[in-house]
């Protein structure tokens, strides 16, 4: 763990939109793996329904489902 007075001014000297830059590339790349894990198990979700002998519609229904959930989508 750095030194929080290292680090703050380490921030200071940031420029503003450096910084700003920083921060959205961050979230992007964070978005970008929960997603990719959210679409991993929505496959699997799939597979699994179709290997239970589910028909092709209901099972991209249920993996669907599953993205609606995982995701926060299906939120109201």
């Amino acid at each position: 763990m750095p030194d929080p007075d290292e680090f703050a001014a380490y921030l200071l000297g940031l420029d503003a939109n450096d910084l700003a830059d920083n921060l959205k590339e961050e979230a992007f790349r964070r978005a970008a793996e929960g997603a990719e894990v959210v679409i991993r198990y929505a496959a699997s979700v799939r597979q699994n329904a179709l290997d239970a002998g589910f028909s092709i519609p209901t099972a991209e229904r249920m993996a669907l489902d599953f993205w609606d959930v995982a995701s926060g989508l299906g939120e109201e």
